[in-house]
């Protein structure tokens, strides 16, 4: 049986702006083997009685995406659920011990490779320096400055925009915007090995 993932999204509607990056992550993940479904993000709107919003509930996942929507809600049954996650929301990197305080907020083309021995990089079969990912995509660097973590790929500036939690299933996927790019960008690929380590396959 395919894994379940939860993308948890801004809405529900695919047509919707800003849920549209939502369904590129979780159509990426279906077509390679999981069974992703979009989920509100109003499961963390704990008040809201109308949605789930404990441990139990997130345990029925196997891995969790988190999209780009609204940076405060609060992720504490998420945690204690203990579930893995890729997150691509730069509001919740640092609740999930991944990094803290935004430090780039550009559209671009070119990164680079700092690491491509770590199952993720090596797996897309990236090498080391220049990245081109082919059309620019809107992207969130962060500080991973005293984080456990291991920094993978940089912007131009080196500032880390995927990186890989040591000892937990846990990345950053700086890319929040994946509706811009470009078929057959290496940022699918990427996603695709960062689903494989956090979650372990399919």
């Amino acid at each position: 049986m395919p894994k379940d993932i939860a993308v948890v999204s801004y809405n529900l509607t695919p047509s919707s702006s800003m849920t549209q990056d939502a369904v590129v992550f979780r159509d990426t993940l279906n077509r390679n083997g999981y069974a992703a479904e979009l989920v509100h993000q109003w499961v963390f709107n704990e008040p809201n009685t109308s949605n789930f919003k404990q441990e139990r509930d997130w345990e029925r996942y196997d891995g969790i995406v988190i999209c780009g929507f609204y940076g405060f809600w609060n992720l504490r049954e998420l945690i204690r659920a203990g579930r893995p996650v890729i997150c691509a929301n730069a509001g919740y990197a640092d609740d999930l011990g991944l990094g803290e305080s935004l430090q780039e907020h550009i559209s671009e083309d070119d990164f680079n490779v700092v690491n491509n021995t770590h199952p993720i990089t090596s797996g897309a079969g990236v090498s080391l320096g220049s990245l081109d990912i082919g059309n620019p995509v809107w992207v969130d660097s962060i500080s991973a400055h005293n984080h456990h973590v291991d920094i993978l790929i940089t912007t131009l500036a080196n500032r880390a925009v995927l990186l890989a939690h040591k000892t937990r299933p846990l990345v950053y996927f700086g890319w929040y915007r994946m509706s811009q790019a470009s078929g057959g960008s290496a940022l699918f690929n990427l996603l695709v090995q960062s689903a494989n380590w956090a979650f372990a396959g399919p």
